[in-house]
């Protein structure tokens, strides 16, 4: 392993994704060119977007692919000579592929497990007969470039696996996918993070280095210049943001229609394809505005449009018509792209300016202030419940949108839970038992007897504690922690448009406050945030800051101070504290002098649970302010419908 600066830019961009991409391309078509001529290739339903961010179908073609097959159809009777199975090595999809694998005698098969060949995989294909029958691998699409500052780790309903079934695997396949992006631009210097799991992502990431150390070259150890650190955030530290409503391009689109495999789902209202990935340039302009600005961009984009198609009456020369000429195929699909977009956004502004949304938008705001719901926003919760539907489409977790949306949100399921996880975190102690067991009895009552379990799962994860259980939280030396940590981080922000806190109309996600601890914000870092000694350093706080200039990029931006001095707040956020420094195998001055006044123009931010198209871009917007660049890998990118779907008891 070697820390390479040939994906790196210098300057502010830091490491190059698109290396990784590059990595990732030649591997599978080194799989594929393992079988001669003609060949097809199958994949699991779960792998196929992974693979569409890494090479498009031109690229396959050119190395043999000549049809393409999800795996419950499989190859069937294709004029092909070989058969490449892309497939999770999961009992039953394994299966699937055995049955397959024996219809199709006198093929060549080739199984390729994603992310990582396991033991259950080869004793599954084992027991059925087919393990000599096949060429048995793995592709490891464990860390896939979705953008030039986003990687996917591909573990999607981690949050559950870890919290709820105990199912820690999941933590060695994210290593293995930062144990990639380390070999490429070196180790990070430092790990941090909050969490129980971001500690055993570090020592797993240690002891990773230690082994990879013992049997290579001192070079194999070299520190990273694209990366500062990586910060890890476990998804448990910070539950409440991802049931929040998002109030981006990106994250409305997410909440209303849901997004599958860089499109919106179900497509425009004649069921056409509209992209929602950095590919798209309409897209990429727009997804990481507040919704409220978005009509205008796109009426700006639209004029500028009209004027490039104008510039055509100045064309004299034969030169200049070929120069237009030239741009009119990006031209018309400028167009095209605006006009999808334009009806996307018309859809999500009927269901904004519903009288339901602004009720739904109402309640987060009042909670999240530390307010207790009044009579009819307590009425509104009531009539939600009542007019419960367990058969509504659920945007982020159905993939099939059957209908264009309506201007109301459906009362689902996924829609009730989320209202009553957020009232019972934000409200703690106060909430009244009564009224918690009053919900209970009427969500048993709308949607079946089997979410007593769901009920039951969403307490054991800490999403809806009961007030009993709020009461005496062990460790807190608050009655109500979150609302300790609302006044600390800042978390609630009025009429601030430069804040984070844009993206979710006035609530500053903690998950990105933790970060701005870490970078030495000042939208967090005084005296009077991190201190038990809040009421007497305030005035100084107050008198530093009006003889001061306001902070340039250069002054915050990357991981600087640690957590020190912030120890009273970190109490108060779930799961253990981490800081972790990675010397190389050098002595202390040698090492020292290597990174002497040495600024790594990028931190890494790892999300073990997911995050939302929301804090991507709160972490955006602190990449242009800062002038450093945040690279997020996620386990998966969700809403908060995908965030409590995997706790749901399913019939």
């Amino acid at each position: 392993m070697h820390a390479s600066d040939s994906g790196t830019d210098v300057g502010e961009r830091g490491p190059r994704l698109q290396q990784l991409k590059e990595l990732l391309r030649s591997e599978l078509i080194a799989i594929l060119d393992t079988i001669r001529g003609a060949k097809a290739l199958v994949l699991d339903r779960d792998v196929s977007a992974a693979l569409s961010a890494v090479v498009d179908f031109a690229a396959l073609k050119e190395h043999g692919v000549e049809k393409m097959f999800l795996l419950e159809t499989g190859a069937g009777d294709a004029p092909v000579q070989g058969v490449v199975y892309l497939v999770q090595p999961n009992v039953r999809k394994l299966r699937l592929v055995a049955e397959q694998v024996r219809a199709g005698s006198g093929r060549e098969h080739s199984v390729q497990l994603v992310p990582r060949r396991t033991l259950l995989g080869e004793r599954v294909l084992e027991e059925a007969g087919v393990l000599g029958d096949v060429t048995l691998g793995e592709l490891r699409l464990d860390a896939v470039p979705l953008d030039d500052d986003v990687v996917s780790l591909e573990q999607p309903g981690m949050f559950a696996a870890l919290y709820l079934d105990g199912d820690f695997s999941g933590i060695q396949s994210v290593a293995r996918a930062l144990m990639r992006l380390q070999g490429l631009w070196g180790f990070f210097p430092r790990i941090v993070g909050k969490g129980d799991y971001a500690q055993m992502l570090a020592h797993s990431l240690e002891r990773m280095r230690a082994e990879l150390g013992a049997g290579s070259a001192g070079d194999a150890l070299a520190l990273s210049s694209a990366f500062d650190a990586a910060v890890v955030v476990d998804r448990a530290a910070d539950v409440a943001t991802p049931l929040l409503t998002q109030l981006t391009y990106e994250g409305l689109v997410s909440e209303v229609f849901g997004i599958v495999g860089g499109a919106v789902a179900g497509g425009d209202a004649k069921g056409a394809r509209v992209a929602a990935s950095g590919d798209d340039a309409v897209y990429r302009a727009i997804r990481d505005v507040g919704f409220a600005d978005v009509g205008a961009l796109l009426g700006a984009m639209t004029r500028q449009l009209q004027t490039s198609y104008e510039s055509r009456h100045q064309a004299r020369t034969v030169q200049e018509i070929r120069s237009f000429v030239g741009r009119l195929g990006g031209l018309q699909a400028e167009h095209q792209a605006l006009k999808a977009h334009v009806a996307v956004a018309e859809a999500v502004l009927r269901r904004t300016q519903s009288d339901d949304f602004g009720a739904l938008l109402d309640i987060e705001q009042t909670l999240v202030a530390g307010a207790d719901l009044d009579p009819e926003q307590r009425a509104y919760v009531d009539r939600v419940l009542a007019l419960a539907d367990s058969h509504a489409y659920v945007p982020g977790v159905d993939t099939e949108r059957r209908d264009p949306p309506a201007p109301a949100a459906p009362n689902s399921l996924h829609k009730v839970l989320r209202i009553l996880c957020l009232c019972a975190l934000w409200r703690g102690p106060a909430l009244k038992q009564k009224t918690y067991d009053a919900w209970y009895d009427e969500i048993v009552a709308a949607f079946g007897a089997h979410h007593t379990i769901t009920l039951d799962n969403l307490a054991r994860v800490g999403l809806l504690p009961p007030p009993s259980a709020a009461r005496s939280q062990p460790g807190s030396a608050h009655a109500n922690p979150r609302g300790f940590l609302r006044k600390a981080l800042n978390l609630a922000v009025a009429d601030d448009a430069d804040d984070v806190a844009y993206a979710y109309a006035g609530y500053a996600p903690l998950s990105v406050r933790l970060l701005q601890v870490l970078t030495q914000d000042p939208a967090v870092h005084t005296p009077a945030a991190s201190s038990r000694y809040a009421a007497l350093l305030r005035p100084l706080a107050d008198r530093l800051a009006t003889q001061t200039q306001p902070a340039t990029p250069q002054s915050v931006g990357g991981v600087r101070g640690g957590w020190a001095g912030w120890e009273d707040v970190l109490a108060e956020v779930p799961g253990a504290t981490v800081d972790i420094m990675q010397t190389p195998a050098v002595d202390a001055a040698d090492a020292r002098a290597q990174h002497l006044g040495v600024k790594a123009p990028a931190t890494l931010v790892v999300f073990l649970g997911g995050c939302t198209s929301a804090e991507i871009a709160a972490l955006r917007r602190l990449s242009q302010q800062h002038g450093h660049r945040y690279v997020v890998a996620t386990t998966q990118i969700l809403n908060g419908n995908s965030f409590l779907d995997p706790l749901i008891q399913h019939k």
